[in-house]
């Protein structure tokens, strides 16, 4: 279930950057996925650190155990990244030259 919804966030969150730089602008579609990469990278940290603590387990050998995925989590979040750039770029592109259409009939 936490997989697909991984799958589903890493995909689906530089597809939605394009429209969501038509509406807000590249800046502020880049604020909201770092704010989404920050949780995808504390998410599991959380989620663990708590399951410890209910099931009675060590807390700081969990979390040690936990931060071997840390390194390939930080690639998926690099890679989300440079495809939200990539696709907010183009739709800003889009934006700045309808804003600049717009600027010289009026």
């Amino acid at each position: 279930m936490e997989a697909n919804l991984f799958s589903v966030t890493v995909i689906g969150v530089p597809l939605l950057a394009a429209p969501a730089a038509l509406i807000w602008g590249l800046r502020r579609t880049l604020i909201a996925v770092l704010g989404i990469c920050a949780l995808m990278l504390v998410a599991p940290y959380v989620s663990f650190g708590v399951w410890a603590l209910i099931e009675g387990e060590d807390l700081w050998t969990t979390l040690q155990a936990v931060a071997v995925s840390f390194p390939a989590a930080a690639v998926i979040v690099g890679w989300m990244l440079v495809w939200t750039v990539a696709y907010g770029a183009i739709a800003a592109g889009i934006r700045l030259g309808w804003f600049y259409l717009r600027r010289e009939r009026a």
